[in-house]
């Protein structure tokens, strides 16, 4: 749908009138001049050319000074017995990255978060962290621009810092209390939690962590593992710290917990997976329309930018 934001302003192109009237002058002198100098003219086409350009020129920036806007309005559906949760590993080997100047592996988790919000279209959706012990940052919600925004503002290495005094600090045993402690609705008969990891865990108490994921209703876990082969924390002087040697890359302490949690996990190369799999582990079930929202898109920079085609065509016709 289009609407104009300040209609009045459209009359601004009954301006064009004083360049075409000055055109048609124009025109007429040489065609007196041409007469007496017994000249042929240019063609009827041509001239019309100029006039339709000069005229195209006030049309169009009438309409921009009009402010057009395209808008468009969609429900906000939002399930009734889903509900997802997003937790971000914190700690200090998340910000490993290839070179000092790559992106680290926390940039990489947020644009991961985004796109796994995006796939979970109609459930609501919340956000945490955690390093040796979790926090929420956002409680599940529809509102998507909350949770980008939480993404974008509120994620941070070490923020807060692990209990631990180590550089590798991220323990699975600080996911344990996602299922249990009123993060979930209990209406959400359906629960997901997506962890977004380097996996460079520490030691977990494995009995406590299954027993936590088997407590009705069960949470399902799909794990994404950030990271590659080489990558090291960088300091403010762009070499690598020496405080952080990346674990040997055996994945048993995954191995473990995904057993525990009868979890399936995807490297960050695989984000397609891991969102078809958080979108099955949900699968369908009954929304409630919270509304709608409208999308609003400006014409009129659009506008202006298309009217430099006739004005191509004035200064032509100008310069010939």
């Amino acid at each position: 749908m289009v609407h104009f934001d300040t209609p009045t302003a459209g009359l601004v192109a009954l301006a064009g009138l004083v360049p075409l009237v000055l055109v048609l002058a124009v025109e007429r002198r040489n065609e007196r001049a041409r007469a007496l100098l017994r000249l042929s003219g240019p063609s009827s086409g041509s001239q019309w050319t100029l006039r339709v350009a000069v005229v195209a020129i006030a049309a169009v920036l009438g309409l921009a000074a009009a402010q057009p806007v395209l808008s468009s309005t969609t429900p906000r559906l939002a399930r009734l017995d889903a509900e997802a949760l997003v937790a971000v590993d914190t700690s200090r080997s998340m910000d490993a990255s290839t070179t000092a100047e790559s992106d680290v592996r926390l940039d990489r988790a947020r644009r991961i978060a985004l796109r796994i919000r995006a796939a979970l279209t109609d459930v609501p959706t919340g956000l945490g962290t955690f390093t040796d012990r979790p926090l929420p940052l956002l409680l599940p919600t529809t509102d998507r621009d909350a949770f980008a925004s939480t993404v974008e503002k509120s994620l941070g290495i070490e923020r807060p810092p692990g209990l631990q005094n180590s550089t590798t600090i991220s323990s699975f045993d600080a996911v344990a209390p996602f299922p249990l402690e009123g993060y979930f609705s209990p209406t959400a008969k359906k629960r997901l939690l997506v962890i977004l990891t380097d996996a460079e865990s520490t030691g977990f108490n494995e009995p406590g962590v299954r027993k936590s994921f088997e407590a009705k209703p069960r949470t399902a876990v799909v794990l994404v593992r950030i990271g590659r082969t080489g990558e090291r924390v960088f300091g403010a002087s762009g070499q690598p710290e020496s405080a952080y040697i990346p674990p040997p890359a055996t994945g048993e302490t995954l191995h473990r917990f995904l057993a525990a949690t009868h979890g399936r996990a995807y490297g960050e190369d695989d984000v397609a997976g891991a969102e078809k799999a958080a979108v099955d582990a949900l699968g369908s079930g009954p929304t409630v329309n919270l509304g709608s929202t409208t999308a609003r898109h400006d014409l009129a920079p659009w506008l202006v930018l298309a009217a430099v085609i006739p004005l191509a065509v004035v200064l032509r016709r100008r310069n010939l």
